[in-house]
């Protein structure tokens, strides 16, 4: 948005492109009028151009009173400047003789392109006062009403002075106005680019949050699938007591990680919900900062308009003083007439005394006395009209001035009040700039309680996988067993006792003797069970990834076979044949 003093001097320069010449300060009622204006190369006409009479104090193109088309002309281009004219017909001209007008010629767009002088409507007895000073004429007149046009013409000095001291104080107050709308346009400008930021930084957490919430989401299934593993292999076998200890260490680990999860999630749902609020907020000011500042563009259209009517108020004026100066020099006029017709009377008073003139000669100087008398008379009463029309004008400017001082009244309170406006505008938006910085902060924190969370979960995770693995170890080795001690308690063969009678007797005899002779060893027939299992693994090991079998191999040799394998982190799947894009694919389809 544009601010005031740019739509100022925009309105400066399209007002300047047509310049209108030879103007008059009034025009006669009832004839044509006629008016010249000059197109400068800076602006290119159209045959939908027109020039209108607009009353002084118009707002929008639509006030005008009359206009006309200009005429279309192909022979502008490439000159330096052109001077073309407007005619308007007397049937369509204002008839009020009180009012000013001025020329306006408006583009095809509706805009401006530029303006007169003011001018009025009057007769040519009235706009020329110094023909009648020009006759011998006999005014008589008091000397009150001289004083009178005197005070009036100092108090009319008074206010006018007064009213240029306010235009000067409207001025500058309008100057630091447009100051201030435009260092407030520059922190607008970085508040919105602040603002762009923080939505920018939000979107990232947001997006970052969903993806800690699905890494969360498929770690938690993937830890209740443990669970359930690991209840079932509790329920199916009785474990030792170390990995259940470090099964219910991690179980409450776990536990204790979710819930702390869990009330991070609320508290950064929390600082979602204020977050946006604020970011309300700070739309709804910015909303009413564009309000403000088109407020103030029509605050300075007025201010314009005002100008305007100041400066005909201020024409108005000077031609006032210029008639109260001729008022006075009838004044000193009428002191002359009255003493040559206190003169007058002396001289019939003598005549009238003397006998030796005759009744015929006094009768012609009584009758030219009375003839000079009438129109003593006669221009006394004309002048008295004149003096009640500039008392009405007068009055009628008064009556101006004062509208004008009340506007003005009005457009001071209001850029006060825009003012006040803006101080607490700006107090807001730092106090939510501070309020997103604290924000931002706790979100940074959050961040990193949530990722050490996630290391700890991580922790847990692999400790789970190695009491998993633990678990069907132990169980691939009692399944050993069991399978050793079926085959042991099993029966011999039955279909060959003909063919070795003495070595099964022999082999059952040696065998009650070693029960009698060593019943503790009966007792724990596992032992010897365990020995052999172990001396089977001892001579062939079994890879727990690729279920290889290596015999005579040793303990170390499997572990380093084992850590050769390539495996995925969350699944445990052999990926040795995989590219390292495919597993890295692999890998990153288990964190989404």
């Amino acid at each position: 948005m544009e601010s005031p003093k740019d739509a100022a001097d925009s309105t400066a320069r399209t007002f300047s492109q047509v310049v209108f010449t030879d103007t008059p300060y009034s025009y006669p009622p009832s004839t044509s009028v006629t008016c010249c204006y000059t197109l400068t190369t800076a602006y290119q006409p159209n045959s939908r151009d027109w020039v209108g009479i607009f009353k002084v104090g118009w707002s929008t193109t639509k006030d005008y009173h009359t206009f006309v088309w200009v005429e279309p002309s192909l022979d502008v281009v490439g000159q330096q400047s052109a001077t073309r004219q407007a005619v308007f017909t007397e049937y369509y001209l204002p008839k009020d003789e009180l009012d000013f007008y001025q020329f306006c010629y408006v583009d095809s767009t509706g805009q401006v392109r530029g303006a007169s002088t003011p001018f009025h409507f009057k007769n040519p007895a009235g706009q020329n006062p110094e023909s009648s000073m020009d006759e011998d004429l006999m005014v008589i007149t008091t000397q009150q009403q001289v004083e009178l046009s005197r005070h009036e013409r100092a108090e009319l000095q008074k206010e006018l002075d007064q009213i240029r001291g306010e235009n000067e104080t409207l001025k500058n107050n309008l100057q630091m106005e447009q100051q201030q709308a435009a260092s407030m346009k520059g922190q607008n400008e970085q508040k919105e680019k602040e603002m762009s930021r923080l939505v920018r930084e939000m979107d990232q957490i947001k997006e970052q949050n969903e993806n800690l919430k699905s890494t969360l989401q498929q770690q938690e299934e993937m830890m209740k699938q443990q669970r359930d593993a690991a209840e079932q292999n509790n329920q199916s076998l009785s474990l030792d007591g170390a990995s259940r200890l470090n099964e219910t260490h991690a179980q409450e680990k776990y536990d204790r990680a979710v819930m702390k999860i869990k009330l991070l999630k609320e508290e950064r749902e929390q600082l979602r919900r204020i977050v946006d609020a604020q970011s309300q907020e700070t739309d709804m000011l910015n909303s009413k900062l564009k309000e403000q500042e088109r407020q103030l563009l029509k605050m300075g259209d007025s201010i314009q308009l005002l100008k305007v009517d100041l400066q005909s108020s201020e024409k108005e004026k000077e031609r006032l003083s210029a008639e109260l100066l001729r008022s006075q020099s009838l004044a000193h006029d009428m002191d002359d007439v009255k003493t040559e017709n206190q003169e007058l009377c002396r001289r019939l008073a003598r005549q009238m005394t003397l006998q030796n003139c005759s009744d015929d000669e006094l009768k012609v100087k009584c009758q030219t006395l009375d003839g000079q008398l009438q129109d003593a008379r006669r221009k006394l009463a004309a002048e008295r009209e004149e003096t009640k029309n500039t008392k009405r004008q007068a009055e009628s400017l008064e009556k101006d001035l004062q509208e004008v001082r009340v506007q003005l009244e009005k457009v001071a309170s209001t850029c006060v009040d825009a003012q006040r406006i803006r101080d607490k505008q700006e107090l807001q938006l730092t106090m939510e700039r501070d309020a997103m910085a604290d924000a931002r902060e706790t979100l940074a924190d959050k961040d990193g309680l949530i990722e050490e969370k996630e290391q700890m979960i991580m922790l847990v995770r692999h400790e789970k996988e190695e009491l998993a693995r633990d678990n069907q170890t132990l169980m691939s080795d009692i399944e050993g067993l069991r399978r050793a001690y079926a085959e042991l308690q099993a029966p011999p063969p039955a279909d060959s006792p003909h063919l070795q009678p003495d070595t099964n007797t022999s082999a059952a005899n040696d065998w009650q003797q070693q029960q009698q002779e060593s019943p503790e060893q009966a007792d724990n027939p596992y032992e010897n069970i365990d020995m052999g299992a172990g001396t089977e693994e001892e001579q062939s090991l079994v890879c727990r990834h690729c279920q290889e079998c290596f015999p005579c191999i040793t303990r170390n040799e499997l572990e380093q076979h084992e850590s050769s394998h390539r495996l995925c982190p969350f699944c445990t799947m052999v990926c040795d044949n995989m590219e390292q894009s495919v597993f890295e694919d692999h890998v990153y389809s288990h964190e989404l």
